[in-house]
């Protein structure tokens, strides 16, 4: 019987290499893309393991990987990236994916002293080693320099047809692409969202209001610009199209949360989300710009607007319109029921025609 693996498959370079490499000795290869809500690489996978015709699993994580990120037991790198963590977590799952295939071994394409974060040679050996694969997770592209695998000392892969590969450098990595015969060189990847030290004030700020975040939430984190107003309501606003359909669907998918969205039915303006910790009070009025005591108000957000206790949600046109009717679809979502209502709020319609005229809501 042939001898069989896993490999961490993202479909770039390094995880293509690791798949060609026991190809070409062999082995046959499953691959195993982990998708998280800060990184998706599923359809580059995809490509990549058609075009070397293996088998791809993709995994995608739930509310636990969420917890594994907002508590890891090994730190965070520079940004919210608790790397170690994370390869450890990928790694159980493709032993997962092993025993449910009757794999051999896991592999990846991990590369010694390659990223700082989670593969120095001691960051290696701690991840093989909580992983719970036993010595059965081995690296091709490293082997050489790492202490042998108990896969490799039974001789289920032969050690001396891998390689020694240490450090950052790419160039001698596409010459064995070349060799190897793989057809499409990937580019790098910009990689995790966890990595970038913008992103992380946006989780950080989720764990800090949150006490059982999950996958839900996280995804949140890419729909939009977050706003947090007090403890209790955070407000997501949408930049574009994509994040009004993304919060559409994601405020459908939602069984948890008390949630309330805000959908412009009759003009284009951005969809908004309020999620909120107690119950939804909205007043079904708009608020007249030039009668707000100024000196009450706290600017949060060019669109959102802190009034005492109530919340002044803006909606501006992005072009002038030439109606008078201009509707918002309300959703509200609590203890997974979801109650439903339009408001209309027509004016002048020499107010309306003016571009700069913002359509405005009590939240309180």
């Amino acid at each position: 019987m042939a001898v069989r693996s896993v490999v961490l498959f993202s479909g770039g370079l390094d995880s293509a290499l690791a798949a060609a490499v026991l190809l070409r000795n062999s082995v046959e290869v499953i691959g195993m893309n982990f998708v998280t809500p800060f990184y998706d690489s599923s359809l580059l996978a995809q490509e990549q393991a058609a075009s070397l015709g293996i088998e791809l699993v993709v995994y995608r994580t739930g509310d636990d990987y969420i917890q594994l990120i907002a508590n890891p037991q090994w730190g965070y790198g520079k940004g919210a990236n608790p790397c170690v963590d994370c390869r450890i977590a990928m790694c159980r799952a493709a032993g997962e994916i092993m025993r449910n295939k009757n794999a051999d071994f896991v592999a990846t394409g991990e590369i010694a002293g390659q990223r700082p974060n989670s593969q120095m040679q001691h960051q290696l050996s701690l991840i093989a080693r909580e992983s719970g694969l036993n010595g059965f997770l081995v690296r091709p592209l490293s082997a050489s320099v790492l202490e042998p695998s108990e896969a490799e000392k039974r001789g289920l892969i032969d050690r001396t047809k891998l390689y020694g590969y240490t450090g950052r450098g790419r160039g001698h990595l596409v010459v064995l692409a070349k060799k190897l015969g793989i057809k499409k060189i990937p580019q790098p990847s910009t990689g995790c969202f966890l990595c970038e030290k913008s992103y992380a004030p946006k989780i950080f700020d989720l764990f800090k209001y949150e006490s059982n975040p999950t996958d839900w939430d996280a995804q949140i984190l890419n729909a939009g610009r977050q706003i947090r107003i007090n403890e209790n309501i955070k407000a997501v606003v949408a930049r574009n199209e994509t994040q009004c359909e993304k919060l559409k669907q994601l405020f459908n998918k939602n069984n948890t949360r008390t949630t309330a969205l805000f959908i412009p039915e009759t003009f284009n303006a951005t969809t908004i989300m309020l999620i909120n910790k107690n119950p939804f009070n909205i007043n079904q009025k708009s608020v007249n710009q030039n009668s707000i005591n100024q000196n009450n108000i706290n600017g949060i957000d060019d669109q959102i607007i802190k009034l005492g206790e109530a919340l002044i949600i803006k909606f501006t046109p992005s072009h002038k319109i030439n109606t008078v009717d201009r509707t918002i679809r309300i959703k509200i979502k609590s203890n997974n029921n979801t109650t439903e209502f339009l408001y209309n709020n027509s004016e002048d319609i020499n107010n309306i025609l003016n571009k700069d005229f913002s359509w405005q809501l009590i939240v309180g």
